[in-house]
This record gives C-alpha cells, sequence and structure tokens, in this order.
C-alpha cells in the first residue's frame, strides 16, 4: 500500500501562506463573477473557496500538532 511522505513542517508554513492569499483573491473574483452574473464562475470559485479553507485548516492543524 503507498504511503505519501510526511509534509515538513517548513512546506505547511508556506502552504498555509499561499493559501492565506488564495481565499480573499478567490472571494474578490467571486464577487466580481457575482456582479456580471457569470454563474459558472460564480460556482467555481466557490468550489475553490472551500477547497483553500479546507487545506488552511488541515496545514493549520498539523503544524499544531509538530508543536
Amino acid at each position: 500500500m503507498y504511503r505519501p511522505k510526511p509534509v515538513s513542517p517548513r512546506q505547511n508554513k508556506i502552504l498555509l501562506i499561499l493559501n492565506g492569499i488564495l481565499v480573499p483573491t478567490t472571494l474578490a473574483l467571486g464577487g466580481v463573477s457575482l456582479y456580471y452574473k457569470q454563474w459558472v464562475s460564480v460556482i467555481a470559485m466557490i468550489l475553490v473557496l472551500l477547497s483553500a479553507i479546507l487545506n488552511t485548516y488541515n496545514c493549520w492543524k498539523r503544524l499544531k500538532e509538530k508543536s
């Protein structure tokens, strides 16, 4: 069975920063798409936002477990 290598704390910090940038950017693009009534883009931004929030939570949780 395949077991992935554990992610280092440095990689977790970088992922946390990137997801912190991705969340407000996604909110802004989703808001603009909502303003122009581009519903496909709005749905795509919601999916990206949910994925980024889940990834941020997992990175934060892994960093807390290490310390």
